[in-house]
This record gives C-alpha cells, structure tokens and sequence, in this order.
C-alpha cells in the first residue's frame, strides 16, 4: 500500500512539473536610437536565466526564453528600458528606441563602448535639437504633402506613392507617433508647432521595423515634447 502512494505520489509531481513548464519561443528584434541610429553591443538580458546577449553592429539580436519573459535592454550613456513579452504578440519583432541621457559624459559612455559613432550621435543630436521648423503650416497634413513627394491625404487617409496591398489596392500608411503606433484622429490632432522631425518610409526599411503592418508605408512623426 505504502509503494503504491510513493508511486502515486512521483507520478503527480511529474504531471504538475510538466504544467508548469514555460513554454520557449524565439525573439527576434533591433535596437535603435534617435528612432533609425543602430545600437551596437546594447545588452539584452532575459530574466527568468539571466542569459545576457548584445546587438551586433546593425542593432539586431534575437535569443530563445520563456513564452511570457521579461527583457532589460540597456547600453552605456542611455536610459534602461524593459518589456514584457506577454505584450508582444508571437511573430512580432521587439524593437526598441533607446533614449540617450543628457550630459558630455554620456555621450562619451555611448561612443566610447562603441554603441554608435561620435559622427553618427553628433548628427542625430543636432538634427533633434535643431530639426526644421514647421509653424507655418496649418496642419501636419500640409506638412505632408508640401515636404514629402509621393504622400497624399483623402478623407481619414494617408496614402504613400508606391506601396499597395496584394490586390494592388492602396493601403493606408501606419502613422507612428514618438514610438506609438496611433490612429488618424490622434495624428490629426498634432499641432505642427510641436513637430519636431518626419520620416516616411517604404518597402524594405518600412517593412523590417514594422512587418506586414507597415505594407502601406509607416510615417513616424517625433514631437518636441516627445509624449
């Protein structure tokens, strides 16, 4: 009777071990700065192992852990950033913009460890610090069609010049706001006083930062106030 419980017993725990055993996948991702600057060697760090990968010089890594993991991206002279997988969608790539801290000393960590270049990190600096000034438009949909060849606007509609769905159709441009994938009337409503930089993209750059979601093209609009 007592081996009996004792068997009994071991078969439980191994049913329960197995219930509870994450299930793996594998994540794939860039990390970036000032939206498009590759970081090189950022550190990934899983949380459930504590397994440490870094970005190759093109910002990309990819790594296997637990199906709802925790991720601490980090790199010298930026601000630290975590993400939980549980909000990524499987087949989703992670990207990732880091923000630089403010002050010299940070900006020699960041080219220093050889994360991005001094020439590369001067450039962006001053391209965000300066950016071009668009208070004499109306609206960011003049903005749009007065600066960028090839965009157009109709109705609730942004519309890029040589993107188009599998049927050949038009498909509406994925609008992305400091970081945030947003809707039309969350666009609509940014004043161009606020703007601070756009970049349109297309084919293969729109679509290996965005996947299928950027077919129609992705507009990335960074604010002054950057929220």
């Amino acid at each position: 009777m007592k081996s009996k419980i004792l068997i009994l017993f071991a078969v439980l725990i191994v049913i329960l071990t197995q219930n509870t055993t994450a299930k793996e996948r594998k994540v794939y991702g860039k990390i970036t700065t000032f939206g498009t600057i590759a970081v090189n060697k950022a550190s990934i760090v899983v949380k459930s192992t504590n397994d440490e990968i870094v970005t190759d010089s093109t910002g990309y890594f990819s790594l296997t852990c637990d199906e709802k993991d925790k991720l601490t991206i980090s790199a010298n002279g930026f601000y630290q950033e975590k993400i939980s997988l549980k909000n990524v969608a499987p087949g989703d790539s992670v990207n990732i913009d880091l923000r630089l801290r403010k002050g010299k000393k940070n900006f020699e960590y960041a080219t220093g460890y050889g994360h991005i270049s001094e020439k590369n990190l001067t450039y962006a600096i001053e391209h965000l610090e300066a950016g071009p000034d668009y208070s004499a438009y109306r609206n960011i949909f003049e903005i749009l069609e007065g600066r960028f060849s090839g965009v157009s606007v109709s109705g609730n509609t942004i519309n890029i010049r040589g993107t188009s769905t599998i049927s050949g159709g038009p498909t509406p441009a994925l609008l992305v706001v400091d970081g945030t994938i947003v809707d039309y009337n969350v666009f609509a409503n940014i004043p161009p006083t606020q703007v601070q930089s756009i970049d349109v993209l297309k084919g293969a750059a729109a679509s290996a930062r965005y996947g299928s979601r950027g077919m129609g093209g992705v507009v990335i609009v960074k604010t002054k106030s950057g929220n």
